[in-house]
């Protein structure tokens, strides 16, 4: 192949690459700012935007972080700390971006991945999969079957 030829394939690559994460990034509010409605805030969905995106950003810096430090000084403990320091970044970024509480903030990120999770089971009624559940591939299976209206009259042959 060309330069030409891998120039264009790796360009066409990044692009599908950004729409993806795009596309992503929209998804991923939808439950968040529902959730901040929820709970009462008054925050638009370009807000809600900007919080899931500093939100990421912040939770995966520190994670790098932590996860380089735990490495070099061989301590789980130090990784573990980053994980709860990144949650915690986390809940002060919904805290000041969506004007709640601290308490507020946290329901918000717990009915987000409800949320998240119903839209996924949803959403594997239908065979599509956006965010991968553990045992996804089973449990589209069994979901399938058991809203399958043939099984109504033959019984729920689940096996």
């Amino acid at each position: 192949m060309s330069d030409l030829g891998t120039a264009i394939v790796t360009i066409s690559g990044i692009a599908i690459v950004i729409v993806f994460l795009i596309l992503e990034w929209i998804i991923i509010t939808i439950p968040a700012y529902l959730a901040a409605k929820l709970f009462g805030s008054d925050a638009s969905f370009s807000r809600a935007m900007g919080a899931v995106l500093l939100s990421e950003i912040a939770a995966v810096i520190i994670i790098i972080f932590f996860v380089f430090i735990s490495i070099v000084y061989k301590s789980f403990i130090l990784g573990i700390s980053g994980l709860i320091i990144a949650f915690i970044a986390v809940l002060g970024v919904y805290k000041s971006m969506f004007n709640v509480g601290w308490g507020a903030a946290f329901g918000i990120i717990i009915v987000s991945i409800i949320i998240v999770i119903i839209f996924n089971l949803i959403l594997s009624l239908f065979g599509i999969n956006i965010f991968p559940l553990p045992g996804g591939s089973q449990l589209q299976s069994f979901l399938s079957s058991l809203f399958n209206l043939t099984n109504i009259f033959h019984g729920f042959n689940l096996g």
